[in-house]
C-alpha cells in the first residue's frame, strides 16, 4: 500500500467513526460512580454469597447508600433518592429482590386481564411504568421499599437480573397501597397499608419541567398505571368468584409524601446499619452452635434421635424467635461451603416458617395443622407444649412434613414459600438463589387463553433432596 493509498485509508477510517459517534447516545461518565460495589456479602466462607468466580455478590439493598437528598425543606420540589431497577417498563414479567443473595427472581409472568376494581375498561398488559426498590429503606410491611420511575427507558439504567449499578431519582409524590391478606377483607385492620414512591429519573433532561405529582400523572395513562398496581400481585378467589386484595387508599403530593415516609418509613441510617451488622455477627454465632451441636449428636453411638429432639425443643423455645428473625438478614450456611449443613437449616428454616406463618406440628398425628391466631402475638396452639408431647420416632418427620406444609399454606392464608434453586423458569433471572422465597396471593384471571392462572407451576422443594436423620439407635435409622 502506499503512502497516499494508506492516507484516505485513514481519513475514510475517521470519518466513520466520526459519523458513527455523532449518532450514538451520549457516553454517561458518571455511571462508574453508580457501579454497586460488594461489601455486605463479605462473610465467612460458610456464610457467603460467591459468584462462579469466587467473587463477592454485590446486594443492592443493603451495599447502595440511600443517599437521601434535600429532604427538607419540601418547596425547593427537590427532594431526591437513589433506587434501583427490579421491573423495567414494559416487561412481560414481574421480578422481586431476594435480600439474601441480592439477585432478582421471577415472581410472575404477566398477562392480559381485567381491572378488578373496574376502573380501567381495556385490558391490562405489563407495566407503563419502571419499578424498583429503594435501597436501606423499609416501609410500613418491613419490606424494601417500592418506587415507581416515570422517565424514558434510555435514560434509566439498564435492568439488569443480577443489578450491577443504581440510579437516582427525583420524587414528586406517591400513592399508598392497602394489601389484604386473608379474605374477607371486612374490616379495617385487616388491611395493611405501604407507600409506592413515584419520581423521575434525575438524568432526564425531558422531565426537568414536571414540578408535582400532579404533572406527573398527566405525562401518563394514569388510569393504567392504578389498575397495574392494584392488580398486579393478584386478588382473591372464593369459589367461583373474585375479590379485590389490594387498593390505593392514597394518592399524595410531595408535601404529604414527605410528611408520611417521616412517620412510617425505616431508613438504615449508619448508626442502624452498625446496628444490623452486630445483629448479623449474633445471628452466625447461633447458626454455628446449633449445627456444632447437631454434629456432636451425630458422632453419638446411640439415641441421636432422642438427643435432637431434647435439643431442639430447648433451642426453639428459647430461639425460635430470633432464627426466625436472623433469616432476614443472612443465610445460615452456603451450599458451596458445606452442603450437609446447608439443607439441614434448610429443614430448620422450613420449621421456622410454618410455625412462624400459622401453623403447628401434632407429633400424635405426624402432620401439620392451621393454628388461628388469637391477637397479634400469639397463636392458639402452642408449638412448644407440642413439643414436649413429641417422641423421638415420630418428631423428625416434621422436618418431611414441614416442606408439604409449605405448599399448603396458600390454601389457609393465600401465600406460600417455595425453595428457589436457579431461576431458570421462563422468563426467570437465570439466577442462583438457593433460599425460601415468599409467594403473594397470585391469583389470576388472564383472558383468551384457554388455562388459567398463566403461572408456572413451581416446585416448592427440590424433589432429590430428604431430611438427613438422626440415628435412634445402632440397629437403623429413623423412618
Amino acid at each position: 500500500m502506499t503512502i497516499c493509498q494508506l492516507q484516505k485509508a485513514l481519513i475514510a477510517s475517521f470519518l466513520i467513526s466520526t459519523l458513527a459517534g455523532c449518532g450514538s447516545a451520549p457516553v454517561d461518565e458518571k455511571r462508574d460512580e453508580r457501579k454497586i460495589l460488594g461489601q455486605w456479602n463479605k462473610l465467612p466462607p460458610r456464610f457467603a454469597e460467591r459468584e462462579d468466580d469466587e467473587s463477592v455478590v454485590a446486594n443492592p439493598f443493603f451495599d447502595v447508600d440511600p443517599n437521601i437528598k434535600n429532604f427538607a425543606p419540601v418547596e425547593a420540589n427537590n427532594f431526591s433518592i437513589n433506587y434501583v431497577v427490579t421491573t423495567p417498563e414494559e416487561s412481560n414479567y414481574l421480578y422481586d429482590l431476594d435480600l439474601f443473595s441480592g439477585k432478582l427472581y421471577r415472581e410472575r409472568a404477566f398477562c392480559p386481564q381485567d381491572d378488578i376494581w373496574e376502573n380501567y375498561r381495556a385490558d391490562l398488559m405489563t407495566p407503563n411504568f419502571t419499578q424498583g426498590i429503594v435501597p436501606r429503606v423499609y416501609d410500613e410491611m418491613k419490606r424494601p421499599m417500592k418506587i415507581v420511575i416515570i422517565s424514558n427507558k434510555d435514560k434509566i439504567e439498564a435492568f439488569k437480573e443480577s443489578p450491577t449499578h443504581f440510579d437516582q431519582a427525583r420524587i414528586l409524590g406517591s400513592v399508598v397501597i392497602d394489601e389484604c391478606s386473608n379474605y374477607p377483607c371486612d374490616l379495617k385492620e385487616k388491611w395493611k397499608s405501604s407507600q409506592i414512591l413515584f419520581g423521575v429519573n434525575s438524568r432526564d433532561p425531558q422531565y426537568n419541567s414536571v414540578s408535582s405529582f400532579a404533572d406527573l400523572k398527566r405525562k401518563i395513562d394514569w388510569s393504567y398505571a392504578k389498575g397495574m398496581l392494584t392488580n398486579m400481585h393478584g386478588y382473591h378467589r372464593v369459589g367461583g368468584k373474585i375479590f379485590p386484595a389490594f387498593r390505593i387508599s392514597k394518592e399524595l403530593n410531595l408535601k404529604d409524601t414527605y410528611n408520611y415516609f417521616q412517620k412510617t418509613a425505616q431508613v438504615v441510617n449508619t448508626q442502624k446499619f452498625v446496628e444490623l451488622n452486630n445483629w448479623r455477627a449474633q445471628c452466625m454465632k447461633m447458626y454455628d452452635t446449633v449445627w456444632d451441636e447437631a454434629e456432636k449428636i451425630r458422632a453419638q453411638k446411640n439415641a441421636q434421635a432422642e438427643s435432637f429432639l431434647k435439643y431442639f425443643k430447648e433451642f426453639y423455645s428459647k430461639s425460635s424467635n430470633e432464627f426466625y428473625e436472623c433469616q432476614k438478614l443472612v443465610r445460615p450456611a452456603s451450599i458451596t461451603d458445606n452442603t450437609r449443613r446447608f439443607w439441614f437449616f434448610t429443614y430448620i428454616q422450613a420449621f421456622t416458617l410454618l410455625e412462624k406463618s400459622g401453623f403447628y406440628y401434632s407429633c400424635t398425628d405426624n402432620s401439620w395443622a392451621y393454628n388461628p391466631r388469637v391477637d397479634e402475638g400469639h397463636f392458639y396452639v402452642s408449638q412448644n407444649k407440642e413439643l414436649e408431647r413429641c417422641r423421638a420416632k415420630n418428631f423428625e418427620g416434621a422436618f418431611d412434613q414441614a416442606i408439604n406444609g409449605l405448599s399448603l399454606m396458600k390454601n389457609q392464608i393465600n401465600s406460600q414459600y417455595r425453595f428457589v434453586e436457579y431461576d431458570n423458569v421462563r422468563g426467570g433471572s437465570h439466577q442462583k438463589i438457593y433460599g425460601w422465597v415468599f409467594d403473594k396471593i397470585q391469583n389470576f384471571a388472564c383472558k383468551y387463553e384457554s388455562k388459567t392462572p398463566n403461572q408456572i407451576p413451581f416446585d416448592v422443594f427440590p424433589q432429590d433432596v430428604v431430611w438427613e436423620n438422626f440415628k435412634q439407635d445402632e440397629a437403623g435409622l429413623v423412618r
